[in-house]
């Protein structure tokens, strides 16, 4: 009978682990931006930049959201077919730079803090997080 207790703790500890293992999710936030680029990369560039310079933070469904870097910024324009992102600081043959994602791929989640969460179709989706006017007006796009 005194072995229970401590069998049960071992036991819990185990199962802990274990869920945080399947759980687990990379904190790097430019393989949600490939994950996006494999199915939304482009060549062309939007005739005109609505927000320019804009941080917007990447993520999955789990995790906390993160700028792809301290120094890159991203152009993004709404236009009637959705979103365009264009990725400046960093270099261009990391990754493809310009993303062309449709409105209907776009899903509002909520708030956080300052910055509006969308979640972008994707295998698996990708979460962003943006403020200011960009969030709003994406957020009224996602919403009609």
């Amino acid at each position: 009978m005194d072995l229970i207790g401590p069998a049960f703790v071992v036991f819990a500890i185990l199962i802990v682990v274990a869920i945080a293992a399947v759980s687990f999710e990379p904190a790097n936030p430019f393989e949600h931006w490939v994950r996006l680029a494999e199915r939304y990369a482009t060549e062309r560039r939007p005739s005109e930049i609505g927000f320019a310079d804009q941080r917007i933070l990447f993520g999955g469904k789990r995790g906390r959201l993160k700028p792809l870097t301290p120094f890159a910024t991203i152009d993004a324009t709404i236009d009637d077919f959705g979103l365009w992102l264009v990725c400046k600081g960093v270099e261009a043959d990391q990754f493809e730079p310009a993303l062309k994602i449709p409105g209907t791929h776009i899903r509002a989640m909520g708030e956080h803090g300052k910055h509006r969460v969308f979640e972008l179709y994707a295998e698996p989706p990708v979460r962003i997080a943006v403020q200011g006017a960009l969030g709003q007006e994406l957020a009224d796009r996602a919403r009609s």
